[in-house]
């Protein structure tokens, strides 16, 4: 029996999170910066918004705690799905549908965001994801007992 490898389980988590906090940056700061600086506007008439460097802190948090669980749901999976680019893919979709996909849906019910953000986030985020947990998955291998 094989054992989980914590040193590895973290250091490809955080690669995974690096990747995923990349991609959501270049989506969120290039690609939608000026619809984000015209809901913030409106927003900022309702809500109490954060600084742009408490936000950036949160974001990177939830990257962190997205690779690692994911990290850790492919070291879990891989013994019946075979450690192969099909686990790592299955668990991105997981952290994904977790992270980002229940996430939208909840904006989505209380319409606090424009649909194209959402939409443009959960596409970037389920391809950060998915290349974060393949990344991680050529970093993780467990360890023998």
């Amino acid at each position: 029996m094989k054992r989980l490898d914590v040193v590895r389980l973290i250091l490809g988590g955080l690669v995974s999170a690096i990747i995923i906090y990349l991609i959501e940056t270049v989506t969120n700061a290039v690609v939608l910066g000026r619809d984000w600086q015209d809901w913030s506007a409106i927003a900022r008439t309702a809500f109490v918004m954060p600084s742009g460097t408490v936000s950036m802190i949160h974001w990177g948090l939830q990257t962190l705690i997205a690779g690692i669980a994911g990290t850790f749901i492919y070291a879990g999976i891989r013994t019946w799905v075979g450690a192969n680019l099909r686990a790592a893919w299955i668990s991105g979709v997981i952290v994904w549908a977790i992270g980002w996909l229940g996430m939208s849906m909840d904006k989505m019910a209380m319409g606090i965001e424009p649909h194209k953000m959402i939409h443009y986030n959960l596409l970037a985020a389920l391809i950060a994801c998915l290349l974060g947990q393949v990344v991680a998955s050529f970093i993780y291998k467990d360890r023998a007992e």
